[in-house]
Protein backbone atom coordinates (compact mmCIF):
# COMPACT_ATOMS: atom_id res chain seq x y z
CA UNK A 1 0.00 0.00 0.00
CA UNK A 2 1.20 3.50 -0.89
CA UNK A 3 1.57 6.65 1.33
CA UNK A 4 -1.27 9.11 0.15
CA UNK A 5 -1.08 13.20 0.65
CA UNK A 6 -2.91 15.59 -0.54
CA UNK A 7 -4.19 19.06 0.56
CA UNK A 8 -7.74 20.32 1.30
CA UNK A 9 -7.83 23.00 -1.18
CA UNK A 10 -6.73 20.49 -3.57
CA UNK A 11 -9.30 18.32 -2.80
CA UNK A 12 -12.32 20.69 -2.43
CA UNK A 13 -11.64 21.41 -6.42
CA UNK A 14 -12.47 17.69 -6.61
CA UNK A 15 -15.50 17.62 -5.22
CA UNK A 16 -18.30 15.10 -6.50
CA UNK A 17 -21.54 14.33 -5.84
CA UNK A 18 -22.14 12.25 -2.55
CA UNK A 19 -23.76 8.35 -4.03
CA UNK A 20 -24.78 7.89 -0.21
CA UNK A 21 -26.91 10.90 -0.11
CA UNK A 22 -30.57 9.96 0.65
CA UNK A 23 -33.98 11.17 -0.27
CA UNK A 24 -35.78 11.66 2.44
CA UNK A 25 -34.58 15.08 4.36
CA UNK A 26 -36.19 16.49 7.41
CA UNK A 27 -35.71 20.13 6.21
CA UNK A 28 -34.10 21.14 3.15
CA UNK A 29 -32.77 19.11 0.36
CA UNK A 30 -28.85 19.41 1.10
CA UNK A 31 -25.98 18.44 -1.78
CA UNK A 32 -23.66 16.57 -0.78
CA UNK A 33 -20.02 16.42 -1.97
CA UNK A 34 -17.01 14.28 -1.13
CA UNK A 35 -13.56 13.72 -2.41
CA UNK A 36 -11.62 10.94 -1.25
CA UNK A 37 -7.76 10.93 -0.40
CA UNK A 38 -7.93 7.15 0.22
CA UNK A 39 -10.58 4.14 -0.47
CA UNK A 40 -10.60 0.60 0.65
CA UNK A 41 -10.28 -1.03 4.04
CA UNK A 42 -9.40 2.23 5.56
CA UNK A 43 -11.80 5.07 3.66
CA UNK A 44 -10.78 9.03 4.48
CA UNK A 45 -11.08 12.19 2.92
CA UNK A 46 -12.97 15.59 2.71
CA UNK A 47 -17.39 15.84 2.41
CA UNK A 48 -19.55 18.65 2.39
CA UNK A 49 -22.87 19.66 3.08
CA UNK A 50 -25.21 22.40 2.38
CA UNK A 51 -27.85 23.46 5.24
CA UNK A 52 -30.15 20.32 5.83
CA UNK A 53 -31.76 17.87 8.31
CA UNK A 54 -31.83 14.44 8.65
CA UNK A 55 -32.23 11.80 10.44
CA UNK A 56 -30.11 8.62 11.43
CA UNK A 57 -31.71 5.51 12.56
CA UNK A 58 -28.32 2.85 12.52
CA UNK A 59 -25.30 4.67 11.44
CA UNK A 60 -23.79 2.06 8.51
CA UNK A 61 -19.73 2.65 9.42
CA UNK A 62 -17.57 3.93 12.13
CA UNK A 63 -16.17 7.16 11.63
CA UNK A 64 -14.26 9.53 12.90
CA UNK A 65 -14.88 13.32 11.78
CA UNK A 66 -12.88 17.05 12.27
CA UNK A 67 -15.21 20.19 11.29
CA UNK A 68 -13.18 22.02 9.09
CA UNK A 69 -15.83 24.96 7.89
CA UNK A 70 -19.84 25.40 8.87
CA UNK A 71 -21.46 25.07 12.05
CA UNK A 72 -23.06 20.99 12.74
CA UNK A 73 -25.67 20.37 15.23
CA UNK A 74 -25.49 16.65 16.49
CA UNK A 75 -28.35 15.18 18.50
CA UNK A 76 -28.37 11.80 19.98
CA UNK A 77 -31.15 9.86 20.47
CA UNK A 78 -31.29 10.51 24.10
CA UNK A 79 -31.89 13.75 23.29
CA UNK A 80 -28.05 15.60 24.22
CA UNK A 81 -27.58 18.25 21.56
CA UNK A 82 -23.62 18.76 20.35
CA UNK A 83 -22.90 21.97 17.90
CA UNK A 84 -19.74 21.68 15.98
CA UNK A 85 -17.91 24.05 14.30
CA UNK A 86 -14.36 24.59 13.08
CA UNK A 87 -11.75 22.19 14.76
CA UNK A 88 -14.50 20.34 16.22
CA UNK A 89 -13.63 16.70 16.39
CA UNK A 90 -16.28 14.22 16.38
CA UNK A 91 -16.55 10.28 16.59
CA UNK A 92 -19.68 8.24 15.47
CA UNK A 93 -19.75 4.57 16.24
CA UNK A 94 -21.53 2.15 13.72
CA UNK A 95 -25.27 2.05 14.55
CA UNK A 96 -25.60 5.21 15.68
CA UNK A 97 -29.20 6.65 15.96
CA UNK A 98 -29.50 10.76 15.72
CA UNK A 99 -29.85 13.86 14.09
CA UNK A 100 -27.86 15.66 11.50
CA UNK A 101 -28.66 19.54 11.46
CA UNK A 102 -26.74 21.14 9.24
CA UNK A 103 -26.65 24.98 10.09
CA UNK A 104 -24.37 26.57 8.25
CA UNK A 105 -22.93 24.61 5.06
CA UNK A 106 -20.09 22.62 6.17
CA UNK A 107 -16.96 20.85 5.26
CA UNK A 108 -15.82 17.93 7.68
CA UNK A 109 -12.28 15.63 7.01
CA UNK A 110 -13.45 12.38 7.58
CA UNK A 111 -12.16 8.35 8.35
CA UNK A 112 -14.19 5.34 7.83
CA UNK A 113 -12.57 2.89 10.15
CA UNK A 114 -13.59 -0.94 9.05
Amino acid sequence: MDAAFDNLDAMAKRLVPDPDRPTDFVAGDPAWAFAALTEGNVESGIWTSDIGTWDETDYPVDEVMVVTKGHLRITNADGSIHDLTEGDMFALPKGWAGRWDVREPMAKIYVIIP
